[in-house]
């Protein structure tokens, strides 16, 4: 592009010279007074032009279109030469550059110091960089590695519990339960947890605290107390030691929630079969033996069972460890409300199946025990073996998020002298009862749901009815 432009410049001033007949002194027949004198003098003396034959210019003669590209050729010769030269004629380019650079020298040198140092505190900054990001991705490290070894957890719940019997006197009063505890992890086998909770000391069936009439201090108990061991060297083992909850399958009519044991359990597992075997001390002589075994995805999907078995030697019945505290007398173990002779042996089976009829998940549980050391009274009534059953359908998932709900209904029948009924929750089966419980749970809010259940009991031994309502909110955090 320069090309064709500084071309067609040139081109124009000797075309433009010729056609108006310019001359200089070696032309005698251009005067030095007229007007393109100089213009033509130039041309003369780069050689675009030259003169006729007998050294005139004859400035007013008509341009032949020979003498045009004789003209043309001599421009273009000319032309290539300077660029050859890579400059047009005339102008000194390193001649220019060096005046540039004497004349800004100062400012030349002052903007190569700042750029030196910038470049300094550039590169400092890269190192400090680098280390601050070391250090965020050390303490990163070290606060996931804290998170997974010490993870607190804990709720909050208030409840509103009414009983209201066919006859006689009606209860209500509001109750509040508060749990605290952590889990840590110690090494890859070893962990370690707690809890504290509310409740009254040595209380087995509920964690839960009445209002009072006054105000004052409530009790807070060590809820849970274990160690857990998962050893490298031996896959699909694990063992607690101390106060823990069951980890095995387990139905309200024979261990309410709440209810946390004292002793040693361990637990097989290959695939998809279960093995655990517990042996809890409840008392210096007598001890409660557990072992149950289950199948995760028995013939189908989501099909568990478990079979287990109880244990209670007679010891255990005969000796009752109390002590007076605050002027009341305070039982910590007392298996003395089974009326048995004898140890008890019970024979449970448990299971369970969830599944989804169209989009709605649902989730069947049941349980079936027999006691099979019946008792004098029941052997003299005729009664035989004492069983308990339980059976429920929950509807929809537990909420997660804020406006998620399910709801459930269960049915149980439980005999006189089939369960511990010290053991169970005792809002559904205090022994000799047969009950209905329908439920729904709500999320009202992150973290925090609103459940309702209704409950109709009735005794089996009498003639007596009553209804429940118990209302729980609950906030947990983790």
């Amino acid at each position: 592009m320069f090309r064709h432009k500084y071309f067609m410049t040139l081109l124009s001033v000797a075309v433009f010279s010729l056609l108006a007949g310019q001359a200089r002194a070696d032309f005698p027949d251009v005067p030095q007074d007229h007007w393109a004198y100089d213009a033509v003098s130039y041309l003369e003396s780069e050689g675009f032009i030259v003169g006729y034959p007998d050294g005139t210019y004859r400035g007013a003669r008509t341009l032949t279109r020979y003498e045009f590209a004789m003209v043309i050729s001599r421009l273009y010769d000319q032309f290539l030469t300077m660029v050859e030269e890579n400059e047009p004629p005339g102008i000194d380019v390193q001649a220019i550059l060096d005046m540039l650079m004497k004349e800004f020298q100062p400012e030349l040198d002052e903007l190569r110091a700042l750029i030196a140092l910038n470049t300094a505190r550039i590169e400092s900054l890269e190192i400090s960089s680098d280390e601050v990001t070391d250090s965020v991705v050390e303490i990163s490290g070290r606060i996931d590695r804290m998170d997974k070894r010490f993870s607190p957890f804990g709720d909050l719940t208030l409840r509103f519990y009414g009983v209201y019997p066919d006859e006689g006197l009606q209860s209500q009063r509001p109750f509040m339960m508060f749990r605290w505890g952590f889990t840590s992890k110690i090494n890859d086998e070893l962990t370690l947890g707690a809890r504290l909770t509310s409740g009254p000391e040595g209380g087995r069936q509920s964690a839960f605290d009445a209002f009072e009439d006054h105000f004052g201090y409530d009790d807070i108990n060590i809820d849970r107390a274990y160690m857990q061991w998962r050893p490298s060297g031996i896959p699909g083992f694990t063992m607690w030691g101390g106060k823990f909850s069951p980890p095995w399958k387990i139905a309200p009519i024979v261990f309410d929630a709440d209810v946390t044991f004292e002793g040693l359990a361990q637990h097989f597992n290959h695939d998809n079969f279960n093995f655990y075997l517990a042996e809890l001390t409840p008392v210096e002589k007598g001890f409660y033996l557990i072992a149950q075994a289950g199948y995760n995805n028995l013939f189908t999907d989501n099909f568990n069972v478990a079979l287990t078995y109880h244990y209670i030697n007679d010891d255990a019945f005969e000796f009752i460890r109390s002590r007076m505290e605050s002027g009341t007398l305070k039982s910590y173990w007392d298996f003395s409300r089974l009326e048995s002779p004898d140890d008890y042996r019970a024979f449970e089976v448990y299971a369970e199946y969830g599944d989804t009829a169209g989009e709605l998940p649902f989730k069947i549980q049941g349980d079936y025990l027999i006691n099979l050391e019946p008792s004098a009274s029941d052997l003299e009534d005729g009664n035989g073996w004492q069983k308990a059953a339980w059976a429920r359908l929950t509807i929809l998932n537990p909420p997660r998020e804020p406006g998620d709900f399910n709801f459930w209904a269960e049915w149980g029948k439980v005999q006189a002298n089939s369960v511990l009924t010290w053991l169970t929750d005792s809002a559904r089966c205090s022994g000799d009862t047969e009950f209905w419980v329908i439920g729904w749970n709500y999320r009202l809010m992150q973290n925090t749901d609103l459940a309702v259940s209704y409950y109709d009991l009735k005794r089996l031994s009498i003639d007596s009815n009553s209804t429940a309502i118990v209302v729980d909110l609950t906030s947990r955090f983790n």
